[in-house]
């Protein structure tokens, strides 16, 4: 069936489109909502009324001109790429009744969603990381990279390792000061040497042997997700999607959401022994190893000079999870440099 695209922006709020949800509308009311974080989409709330009740209605619009965000990543609507038809059919139990309806042009998206507030998994449940685990797998064994290589929008691992750069986050005033220590740490621990290495590396790719890739959320955390249940965890904000390796969402999810006190090689085969239960068979060791490594190089390079800047490091839990991934990335840096 899909999600309705509206012609204008206006369509879109017209009483034609909100009837199918709210049913005789009476009166309407929209709020703006303060949102933070790297994006400058707006987020609107919609309180609509009938004779009987009230309704409440999400509504999100992105000028791409605007978006910081969406300018550094060269995003014309990534985001809306869940809605086409080829993906939609295989995604749609990952974001069923969330969305309305959306409406697009070359400088703007809008999209329109249904509260699902009470399901964020950061407000509940984000502690159940086998469950968050288990549906990312399922999700991720839904594609291959055929599915997916055809929309030119989505982000790739080059994208990915380019994405979020000291010099891109330095353009950002709230971030700036946080984003000069962590890289200024993260060059201490690496050592200047390496350290030069990991910010120019080009074609990551080619650095590798074959690995698989699907579709990636590019943002997977419990602040994306709907916890209906253990087995039915939905996903929404797609605006960092792409084609990658499965690894770095779960490297991405497991650096930024997981308490520093979990074991994560349990958290990681986990998720392998879920991922190979949907695809209905087992990695090489070879492949396997190579997810690993390109999942930790990636999920790194975005996230890990914003870890170190946001850790307690008279925390030994904190200290002993940086150690774990800078001594990660030490390791596959070091081995990529042999292979080179």
């Amino acid at each position: 069936m899909g999600v309705y695209k509206a012609s204008s922006l206006k369509e879109l709020l017209s009483k034609e489109v909100l009837s199918n949800v709210v049913g005789d509308i009476k009166n309407m009311k929209i709020y703006r909502i303060d949102t933070s974080g790297l994006s400058g989409s707006k987020m609107y709330k919609l309180k609509i009324y009938n004779n009987e009740s009230s309704k409440i209605l999400y509504l999100k619009v992105n000028n791409l001109k605007e978006d910081w965000l969406a300018r550094v990543s060269n995003d014309s609507g990534r985001e809306l790429t869940v809605f086409k038809d080829s993906i939609f059919a295989k995604i749609e139990e990952f974001i069923k009744g969330i969305y309305i309806a959306y409406y697009e042009d070359r400088n703007c998206y809008a999209i329109l969603m249904n509260d699902m507030s009470s399901f964020i998994g950061a407000e509940k449940n984000s502690d159940d990381y086998y469950a968050y685990l288990d549906n990312l797998a399922k999700f991720h064994a839904k594609f291959s990279e055929y599915d997916i290589l055809k929309y030119k929008s989505l982000l790739s691992v080059e994208d990915y390792y380019y994405f979020l750069t000291e010099e891109k986050l330095d353009q950002v005033e709230e971030f700036k000061e946080d984003n000069y220590y962590g890289w200024k740490k993260l060059k201490e621990f690496l050592g200047e040497e390496r350290y030069k290495k990991y910010c120019e590396f080009k074609n990551i790719d080619q650095k590798f042997s074959y690995y698989p890739k699907t579709f990636v959320h590019g943002d997977y955390r419990p602040d994306n997700a709907l916890y209906i249940g253990k087995d039915d965890v939905r996903f929404i904000d797609w605006a960092n999607s792409g084609c990658g390796p499965c690894t770095l969402d779960l490297f991405w999810y497991i650096m930024s959401s997981v308490d520093n006190k979990v074991d994560k090689i349990d958290l990681i085969y986990y998720y392998k022994e879920s991922l190979e239960k949907y695809l209905g068979y087992a990695f090489t060791k070879k492949t396997w190893d190579t997810l690993i490594r390109i999942g930790v190089l990636c999920a790194c390079r975005m996230f890990l000079a914003a870890l170190i800047s946001r850790s307690n490091l008279d925390d030994k839990f904190a200290t002993y999870n940086l150690q774990w991934w800078i001594e990660s990335l030490i390791i596959i840096l070091d081995d990529l440099e042999i292979e080179r």
